[in-house]
């Protein structure tokens, strides 16, 4: 009677072996869906380890447009330029203005600071934001953090370097330059210039209109071409 209880219980315990087999693997945790594709994770003896394998290619990584990339690639510029910064020393990115007004800016200056600002912090340079208030501040609007009041924004912060940049807009497109300036002394440690078809920002800029408005005044003109881009959401 005790043989036979025993290869009972040694049967059942094989049957339930067999069913923890059959049940879903830990590692099955990380699997996730791509594209409409569910992609599983497994590692090369498919059994589960303490140590997170992540396939970028697989997951992917963050959309980019056109702005994006061209702020990439005026960085990557300045970065061969440059004969003195090195990348531990505090850079901040202030807002391109144009070239004709360095009290004015638009849309596309804006948006084009903080691509600029995060080509930086992919190069691993010390990028400092300045627009990081010393309070958060709870709204009916959300936390906010973020302000352009000099007011509530730090004014002893360490920074000895800055990019600096204008814009002009002409018939044909955007021009661009910048440069990184050492604040100690105005020294000029990295310069770039580009210009940028205004067809290739069709997301930001307008081709140039027979009616436009440069400063106070109106122009009209018949022919298009003398005329200028105009920044998208800027008044026509």
């Amino acid at each position: 009677m005790p043989q036979s209880f025993t290869a009972f219980a040694l049967a059942l315990t094989a049957v339930s072996m067999l069913g923890c087999s059959n049940s879903m693997n830990t590692a099955h945790n990380l699997d996730y869906s791509h594209d409409g594709a569910h992609v599983s994770y497994q590692d090369s003896d498919d059994v589960y380890q303490q140590r997170f394998v992540y396939d970028i290619n697989a997951a992917g990584i963050a959309p980019k447009g056109q702005l994006n990339v061209w702020a990439e690639k005026l960085v990557n510029e300045l970065v061969l330029q440059n004969d003195a910064l090195r990348p531990d020393q505090p850079l901040v990115v202030a807002t391109p203005v144009f070239t004709d007004d360095f009290n004015r800016t638009s849309e596309l200056s804006l948006q084009l600071q903080q691509s600029l600002m995060t080509a930086f912090h992919a190069h691993e340079f010390n990028v400092v934001d300045l627009n990081v208030s010393n309070t958060l501040r709870a709204t009916e609007n959300g936390e906010l953090m973020l302000s352009r009041d000099w007011q509530q924004l730090p004014s002893d912060l360490p920074v000895s370097h800055i990019l600096v940049s204008t814009i002009n807009l002409t018939p044909e497109g955007v021009n661009f330059n910048g440069r990184v300036v050492n604040i100690t002394n105005n020294r000029v440690v990295s310069a770039v210039q580009s210009f940028v078809a205004g067809k290739s920002l069709s997301g930001y800029v307008l081709p140039a209109n027979k009616v436009h408005t440069q400063g106070s005044l109106i122009y009209r003109t018949e022919n298009t071409k003398e005329s200028r881009y105009t920044v998208l959401g800027d008044a026509q």
